[in-house]
C-alpha cells in the first residue's frame, strides 16, 4: 500500500491537498460485525437477484451481481483507420470500431444536437471544445491529435449492476463509468445538493441516456447525505434525484455497503470498488491508471464531502476510498451513476453477471 501511495503522491490532483499518503489502517472506519456467510442481500424479481456475497467481513470477500441493460449512451468510437489515442491496456473489446465507410457516412450525415442515426444506430459527435479536458500529451488521458476534428461515437446499451432489489424496485449502479464531469464548476464551498454534477446528471445525462419510456420507469430516489464519517464534514441536505452517485457509507465499512456487495470491513483495497471508464468517458477527459495490477481502471467521485466543504471524496483505481478527498473542481474523475427503477415498468434486458474479481486485482 505505501508504495502505491508514493506513486500517487506525485500526481497533480494529490498535490492540491498535500499529505495524502495515509495508510488504509489510519483512514478506514471500523468494519461491520456481520457474521461470515453466503447469502443474497435482498429480494429477487423474476430471474434477477440482489447481490450474492460470500464472507462479507473477511478479506476473502466475494460478490456476484446480476446485471441488466437499460438505456443507452455514446460509448464506442468509430475511426477511419489506426487508433492510438488511448493505451491498448485501457481499452475493452469493442471500444474502437474501425470502419472507413461508416466514418465517411458520419462525416456527411445530418446532425441534430450532435446526434444522428444511421441504419437504426444512434451516433454522437464531439470536438475538443465539447469535452471536460482536451490535451495532446497529458499522460493517461485521451490524446487529441486535432481538437478541431470531430470524433464519432456509437450509442450502446448501458450495463448496470443490481445493488439491491426491494419488491419491484431495483437500485442500479453502472458497470462502467459512461462519462466524466467535475463535481463542481468552481472552487467554493459546495455539497451534493448544490453541485454542478448533480444538475448535470439529472438533466444532460438523464435526457441523453434514457428515452421518455425509460424515464417513466425511473423512480425518484430519496438520497441521504450524512456527514463525512471520518472528519464530520457536513454534506448538506437530503435530496430527491432521478440520477445520483453513491456516498461513503454505501461503499465502505458498513452493513449497507455489505448489502450492495462491497467489503464490510477495513484494511483492504476492495476489488468490488474497482471500475473502468468507457472510451467516450476517456475522450471527454477521464483519467486511467498505468499501475501494474490496476491498469486501465479509473477513479470515481462519491457524493460525500471530504475533509473540507470544498473537497469531495473518491474511490481510486485500486478500490481505496479517500475520505480526505480532492478538490471539487477535479477535472478527470469518471462518473459512476446510480438509479432506482421499477422493474415492472422498465424495458430492460438481463445480461451477463459481474463478479468482484472481474476488474483488475
Amino acid at each position: 500500500m505505501n508504495n502505491k501511495m508514493k506513486i500517487y503522491a506525485c500526481l497533480a490532483w494529490f498535490l492540491m491537498l498535500g499529505a495524502m499518503t495515509t495508510s488504509c489502517s489510519n483512514d478506514d472506519e471500523a468494519g461491520s460485525n456481520a457474521p461470515d456467510e453466503e447469502r443474497y442481500t435482498g429480494d429477487a424479481y423474476e430471474d434477477l437477484h440482489s447481490p450474492w456475497v460470500k464472507n462479507p467481513s473477511q478479506m476473502t470477500h466475494f460478490t456476484r451481481w446480476d446485471c441488466v441493460l437499460f438505456g443507452s449512451y455514446p460509448t464506442n468510437e468509430v475511426v477511419n483507420g489506426s487508433f492510438d489515442a488511448v493505451d491498448d491496456y485501457a481499452l475493452a473489446e469493442g471500444d474502437v470500431i474501425v470502419d472507413a465507410a461508416l466514418f465517411s457516412q458520419l462525416e456527411h450525415a445530418q446532425w441534430t444536437d450532435d446526434d444522428t442515426e444511421i441504419n437504426g444506430t444512434r451516433y454522437h459527435r464531439l470536438k475538443g471544445d465539447g469535452v471536460v479536458t482536451c490535451s495532446t500529451d497529458r499522460e493517461q488521458h485521451y490524446r487529441w491529435a486535432d481538437p478541431d476534428a470531430w470524433h464519432y461515437f456509437a450509442y450502446a446499451p448501458v450495463k448496470w449492476r443490481i445493488l439491491k432489489i426491494s419488491g419491484t424496485k431495483a437500485l442500479l449502479l453502472a458497470d462502467r463509468m459512461p462519462d466524466t464531469c467535475p463535481f463542481h464548476d468552481q472552487e467554493e464551498v459546495v455539497n451534493w445538493s448544490g453541485s454542478h454534477l448533480r444538475q448535470w446528471l439529472n438533466n444532460t445525462f438523464y435526457t441523453r441516456a434514457f428515452s421518455n419510456e425509460e424515464r417513466a420507469a425511473i423512480k425518484t430516489t430519496e438520497v441521504k447525505n450524512p456527514a463525512n464519517p471520518h472528519y464530520g464534514t457536513d454534506c448538506g441536505p437530503d435530496t430527491q434525484d432521478h440520477v445520483f452517485i453513491l456516498s461513503n457509507d454505501e461503499v465502505f465499512a458498513s452493513s449497507l455497503a455489505s448489502d450492495y456487495g462491497f467489503y464490510a470491513g477495513s484494511g483492504i483495497d476492495d476489488s468490488a470498488r474497482r471500475f473502468r471508464s468507457t472510451l467516450y468517458a476517456k475522450c471527454r477527459g477521464a483519467w486511467w491508471s498505468s499501475v501494474e495490477g490496476y491498469r486501465g481502471n479509473s477513479f470515481w467521485f462519491m457524493r460525500t464531502s471530504g475533509y473540507t466543504s470544498s473537497s469531495i471524496t473518491y474511490v481510486c483505481d485500486f478500490g481505496y476510498l479517500y475520505n480526505q478527498g480532492t478538490a471539487v473542481t477535479c477535472d478527470d474523475a469518471a462518473v459512476l451513476p446510480a438509479i432506482t427503477v421499477d422493474l415492472e415498468k422498465a424495458n430492460y434486458q438481463k445480461t451477463t453477471s459481474v463478479e468482484s474479481t472481474d476488474v483488475n486485482n
